[in-house]
């Protein structure tokens, strides 16, 4: 009788990082980046760490926020986008519009960005996070699956945390990603304020990773919402 290979653990994340690997990520970014988060919650995060979760595409990572309120949410974007940006470099590219900018024939400068769970929820921290990153895959809209568990900032430090992950987007096992916790303002486009939310795409042909907006009514299975797992 012939032996039979060992079947492929299909629920197996392939991007699993030991909790000292993901601190020294972390601790590199604070240094670098100069967020000035203290030793003492290095200490902590290393005390607290949650066990890997079960599923393919579930993560064990952070949310880190800088600052309170609307000043806050605007902080942490630039924060994390800009740490992107440094750990990818030339193969990263960000849409053209900045968060707060003037529009042709607008006196006040445009807000681009706010937390779907409101502005006031944003506070000051540095904690680990358990995300699904196959979640909402087979829906409607974007709108349709959305709430208080999509992930906003915590999507961001996803990105530069696991550059694998990124590199590894192929829209079929692998699916792009919608920050469905962020609401995004571009009142250039037709169909009204606030139709838009923020996504991280690659591009096949030359494995660029590009942050961009797409409209809330987006349906593609290639893309999913995250979400926070309990």
């Amino acid at each position: 009788m012939t032996a039979c290979c060992p079947c492929k653990d299909v629920q197996k994340n392939v991007f699993e990082q030991p909790v000292e690997v993901q601190l020294a990520y972390l601790h590199s970014a604070n240094d670098q980046e100069n967020w000035k988060i203290p030793e003492e919650t290095f200490a902590h995060l290393a005390q607290t760490a949650p066990a890997w979760p079960e599923g393919r595409l579930a993560f064990r990572s952070f949310r880190i926020r800088f600052g309170e309120g609307n000043e806050g949410v605007e902080k942490t974007f630039e924060a994390h986008v800009q740490r992107i940006q440094n750990v990818m470099g030339e193969k990263f590219q960000r849409w053209d519009y900045r968060l707060f900018e003037k529009v042709p024939f607008q006196d006040e400068p445009v807000e681009r960005l706010r937390l779907l769970n409101g502005n006031t929820s944003h506070h000051a921290v540095v904690e680990w996070i358990i995300i699904d990153l196959d979640a909402n895959r087979q829906r409607k809209s974007i709108t349709a699956v959305r709430g208080p568990t999509s992930l906003a900032d915590e999507l961001f430090v996803f990105i530069w945390l696991f550059q694998d992950y990124v590199q590894n987007i192929n829209y079929d096992e692998n699916p792009g990603l919608f920050a469905g916790g962020y609401e995004f303002n571009i009142p250039e486009r037709d169909g009204g304020p606030w139709q838009n939310v923020p996504c991280v795409l690659r591009y096949l042909s030359d494995g660029a990773t590009i942050l961009d907006a797409h409209w809330r009514s987006n349906d593609n299975s290639g893309y999913s919402v995250p979400l926070l797992r309990e």
